[in-house]
């Protein structure tokens, strides 16, 4: 958690006016939420949003975005960062990849947002690029109301990052004006992200494309009925599961996901992309973010290497089941 709390170039918390504001927001309050609604109230209405305002500069660092009282989404998430940092309450940086037609036709772009940890509540994610029409971003723990509901082709990255992604940094620094900024946009090429119930059907093709290799004979029913685009829909909405995707240039190509923190329950690559390390990052980003050390697994003969290379061992008998092909194989971690 230390390194959410850093203070760097760029998140200045140090400097006399962000230090000054940071202490003005959290006097008179008793908790961390409440601090943190103070801060996250402050950057989202008194800081403009570069791109709405139109502003002709372009800010970066948390210390002149409250100077200039203007900044892109990045950017007054680098102050909201710094106020709730300088206040002791760790803070990350997320991102989504929107559509960026309001500003220019057919162009995806990042989408820069906070992470914020709270006592009572864990990661909670807010977004203070400032309301407008159609836009209605608040702080209601444990909700989480953000600016944009995504659409197809648009995506949580699911990380969250303890500094500001390189490539944000870049353009901001890069681009002076609004056209430069608008022309430039931030972006990334591959990411993992989060699933939603509008990538249903893409997971199931993927994973239906892939059943040649798990069974000889006819695929069963139950297994057809797992893999179909309303098992998948109820599965992502639910609780119980995590989903998690694998995008390169808007098309998702692999996923992972766990159920009940405890199992790894689906992970599925698209044939074009195998043997490219995509099935080993996306088990890369769950080690990173889960305990794993009593993960299991039920594996096909065709996974079996695959989940070996991930630290598995066999932990139960292997069996015939129904007679094809497909064996499942307990795996542990």
């Amino acid at each position: 958690m230390k390194k959410y709390l850093e203070e760097t170039k760029i998140i200045d918390f140090n400097n006399k006016e962000v230090l000054a504001l940071a202490q003005e927001l959290a006097k008179d309050c008793k908790t961390d939420e409440e601090i943190a609604k103070n801060c996250f109230i402050y950057v989202r209405d008194n800081i403009n949003h570069s791109g709405d305002f139109k502003d002709e500069i372009t800010t970066y660092k948390a210390s002149d975005v409250l100077k200039y009282k203007t900044g892109w989404c990045y950017a007054k998430s680098h102050l909201l960062a710094a106020l709730l940092r300088a206040n002791g309450i760790p803070t990350g940086f997320c991102y989504q990849r929107l559509s960026c037609s309001e500003y220019k036709k057919d162009i995806y772009c990042l989408h820069g947002l906070n992470a914020i940890y709270l006592k009572e509540f864990g990661w909670y994610k807010v977004d203070a690029r400032g309301n407008k029409k159609g836009v209605n971003a608040q702080f209601t723990p444990p909700f989480e109301q953000l600016a944009f509901k995504l659409e197809k082709n648009e995506f949580d990255l699911a990380k969250i990052y303890s500094k500001p992604l390189d490539v944000v940094v870049e353009a901001l620094k890069k681009n002076k004006t609004y056209d430069e900024m608008i022309n430039i946009f931030p972006d990334v090429e591959y990411f993992i992200g989060k699933a939603k119930t509008l990538d249903a059907l893409r997971l199931s093709v993927i994973s239906k494309d892939l059943t040649k290799y798990i069974f000889e004979k006819e695929v069963p029913k139950w297994f057809e009925d797992e893999l179909s685009q309303e098992s998948f829909e109820k599965r992502i909405s639910s609780l119980e599961y995590e989903y998690f995707v694998y995008v390169i240039k808007d098309e998702i190509v692999g996923f992972i996901a766990i159920k009940d923190k405890t199992r790894l329950f689906h992970l599925f690559v698209d044939e074009k992309y195998h043997k490219k390390g995509i099935a080993k990052e996306l088990w890369q980003y769950i080690k990173e973010n889960f305990d794993v050390s009593t993960m299991s697994v039920n594996s096909s003969i065709y996974a079996i290497k695959t989940y070996e290379s991930f630290g598995f061992k066999i932990s139960g008998e292997q069996n015939e089941y129904l007679g094809l092909k497909y064996q499942p194989m307990n795996y542990r971690c």
